[in-house]
């Protein structure tokens, strides 16, 4: 189900409830050129990008597994495991500013209801 309950209508403080709640959320955001080099830290894209839109394009599914806040530089961020192996990133993870919309990641989250077998 669409965390909001509707596609578009997740913001930061509903995926924190459900990521807490119920597990890891799908989100897909916008990967632009400079993520593909990422190796660590909190990723912030730095090219120019429009206000927070429901339907921002994006490119890439990954999985939400968590958030917090670096205590350096005070900045929050989310937690994301990718899809591209443990040898990129921070050991197959990285993670991207909360709160600020980065890359439309927390434009259109899902989370999954599990069915138990019969």
């Amino acid at each position: 189900h669409y965390v909001g309950g509707f596609y578009g209508g997740c913001n930061e403080a509903l995926m924190k409830l459900e990521l807490v709640y119920h597990g890891p959320l799908a989100v897909a955001f916008e990967v632009y050129d400079d993520f593909l080099h990422y190796q660590n830290g909190i990723y912030h894209h730095t090219g120019l990008r429009d206000p927070f839109n429901p339907f921002e394009l994006t490119n890439h599914a990954v999985l939400l597994v968590g958030y917090g806040t670096d205590s350096a530089s005070g900045m929050d961020y989310w937690i994301v495991k990718n899809s591209w192996g443990t040898s990129w990133g921070e050991d197959g993870y990285f993670r991207i500013r909360r709160g600020t919309d980065e890359c439309a990641i927390e434009s259109i989250a899902v989370a999954a209801t599990p069915i138990p077998k019969l």
